[in-house]
């Protein structure tokens, strides 16, 4: 018994590290996605108007399936992601219920 106290208390520590790492690198591979997409939709403004530009919100740079699962169409309360035009930021739920957010610069297309 007192061997599998120690390792629960060991462990499970470490599978909450895991967890919340896990979450990181999904939010990286979701960021490193929507700059890619900025990227694709200000080249398809260089070919269409001979202007790079960037959308006013990045998920609109997304094909409709990818935006609707991400942000469930409206990116409004509630959706895991979104973008709050007021303050220019992007922004994901966490599954503890906290808010991790990135500035997007719609003039160049820039997500920190």
């Amino acid at each position: 018994m007192v061997i599998l106290g120690i390792l629960a208390a060991v462990a499970v520590p470490r599978l909450g590290s895991s967890i919340d790492s896990s979450e990181v690198s999904a939010e990286d591979a979701v960021i490193g996605n929507l700059r890619s997409a900025l990227e694709v939709y200000a080249m398809d403004q260089v070919v269409t108007n001979s202007n790079k530009s960037y959308p006013p919100n990045p998920f609109s740079s997304l094909d409709d399936k990818s935006r609707i699962k991400l942000t469930g169409n409206t990116g409004n309360d509630g959706t895991p992601w979104g973008y709050d035009t007021g303050n220019n930021r992007i922004y994901h739920l966490r599954n503890d219920g906290n808010y991790e957010d990135w500035t997007y610069n719609a003039s160049t297309g820039e997500i920190d």
